[in-house]
């Protein structure tokens, strides 16, 4: 024959996951339908920073508005705007809108052009180092978004840690602009302005413009930061050597591509050894605990982490009450209480949110989008349909509680759990347990998680998990607290 044979695939350290799994995906899509785009937070949070800007403002020149500088409002205002102007930029890229796509590049274009006419005026009224002032927040998040953020190359922690990078930054970034800028660009110099009161209210601004950020970053990812809070883990040090005289083979270099270690795992790092003592272990032995720990702790319940932020706002208002009861300036601190009680209200009554209240799914309207005519896939010579005797009682939905889907082994069944929602997951577990579980098992989901790929294993604990969690009343006993299963031996092949 004139045609060479095709060549053989490489053989792969992981299982092959099918590459059309039509029902995982209808799944995951169905999931993020679930949410929406918070728009009216990303606005309130842009607002709120307008309004701390006009204070600062205010303190610095009272109601002499022929005082205020207000290229530098203009410019800041855009400035804080980022989030959004970024979202209306990828819709350009990937909107099949024509209409959409045009409107946003009108309004990018019209954006960059009061921007760059507003900084100009900027510049040319002072000298070269204020342009070094108004250019340090562009060049540091160009250093920060494409320098320091893909650093971290461990796809387990890489958006928890991302995340919360973001929100420090974002935070210390509107202090800058809103407590160091207006006192550079000063209309006239013989303005006279309290610095303390500028201090008290940048620090304000810093501390409930982080708690605002962190509650828009939460419910951008959703259940992925509640899954890789959990997957951090615990390393010990091992300081006694000959302990490892027994071990065989010889312990490994710790790297991110073999994360997440199971338990009992024994790594070097920086010429030490460390045991891994949590079911799974994904956070650098090196790591410092004292800043993983508290991680793990905040984000590792969606409602302990809800309380802690209702806290932290409670605890802000407390100290505005307190200035404008004490306060010559009371004023001002007044006008701060509105954000800072809206921001309590909206996290304390919101309906829904993908991290604090996630939208209930309904998994009956959910089978019915699956009742489409699809093919059996083939996994490793194993069709679809003997999915159901793989020994995986997670998924079978036959002899096992419908409670298996339970991700947090140690927690208390749910008694009242959401009786009133016949058609959510929450309020009909034996639905979830059996229905959904055959419609997953027919699609070959059983097998693909039994793979020992912990990347996929994670994927699908991340996207699946966390909504079906909560409503176990038994818990599997082939799960572990963060919802994977307990594959502690092929999880690493080289252990």
């Amino acid at each position: 024959s004139s045609h060479s044979p095709p060549p053989s695939p490489p053989g792969p350290s992981y299982c092959d996951i099918p590459a059309d799994f039509s029902k995982v995906d209808s799944i995951l899509r169905h999931l993020q339908q679930t949410e929406s785009h918070d728009w009216l937070g990303e606005i309130t949070h842009c607002c709120t920073q307008v309004c701390y800007l006009l204070l600062q403002n205010y303190n610095i020149s009272r109601f002499n508005f022929y005082n205020y500088n207000f290229h530098l409002i203009a410019l800041t205002t855009f400035f804080f705007a980022q989030r959004i102007w970024f979202f209306l930029w990828r819709v350009t890229q990937f909107s099949d809108a024509h209409g959409l796509r045009f409107a946003c590049h009108i309004v990018l274009f019209l954006v960059l052009l009061d921007s760059l006419y507003c900084g100009m005026q900027l510049v040319l009224k002072d000298t070269f180092i204020g342009g070094l002032y108004l250019a340090t927040p562009l060049l540091s998040s160009v250093l920060f978004y494409h320098v320091y953020l893909k650093a971290n190359t461990n796809v387990f922690t890489a958006e928890l840690f991302s995340m919360l990078c973001r929100c420090i930054y974002h935070s210390l970034e509107t202090a800058y602009c809103i407590g160091i800028l207006p006192l550079k660009f000063l209309q006239y110099e013989y303005i006279y302005y309290d610095t303390s009161r500028c201090m008290i209210l940048t620090a304000f601004v810093t501390m409930h413009i982080f708690l605002s950020l962190f509650c828009l970053e939460l419910h951008c990812l959703g259940s992925e930061v509640l899954q890789q809070a959990r997957m951090l883990g615990e390393w010990r040090w091992i300081p006694d050597l000959t302990r490892l005289k027994s071990v065989s083979p010889k312990p490994a270099e710790w790297s991110c591509h073999d994360c997440p270690y199971p338990r009992g795992a024994v790594v070097r790092s920086k010429g030490r050894f460390y045991e891994a003592m949590a079911t799974l272990n994904t956070c650098a032995p090196t790591s410092p605990g004292h800043c993983i720990y508290p991680i793990a702790f905040f984000l590792g319940d969606s409602q302990r982490t809800k309380a802690l932020v209702l806290a932290a706002l409670l605890l802000l208002n407390a100290a505005l009450v307190h200035l404008v009861l004490w306060s010559n300036q009371w004023s001002m601190y007044a006008v701060m209480l509105i954000p800072n009680c809206g921001h309590f209200l909206y996290v304390k009554y919101r309906q829904s949110h993908a991290f604090f209240n996630p939208a209930h799914l309904n998994l009956r309207q959910l089978q019915w989008d699956l009742n489409i005519e699809m093919p059996q896939y083939k996994l490793n010579g194993t069709s679809g349909g003997g999915i159901h005797n793989s020994g995986l009682p997670l998924l079978s939905g036959h002899g096992h509680d419908p409670g298996g889907w339970g991700a947090y082994g140690d927690e208390p069944p749910e008694e009242d759990g959401d009786s009133g929602h016949p058609d959510d997951v929450l309020g009909d577990p034996g639905f979830a347990g059996g229905h959904l579980g055959d419609v997953l098992a027919d699609a070959g989901v059983a097998a693909c998680l039994q793979c020992p790929n912990p990347l996929f294993m994670s994927a699908v604990s991340a996207s699946t998990m966390f909504f079906f969690g909560p409503s176990g009343a038994a818990r599997s006993p082939d799960l572990g607290p963060s919802g994977l299963l307990r594959h502690e031996g092929p999880v690493r092949n080289d252990m």
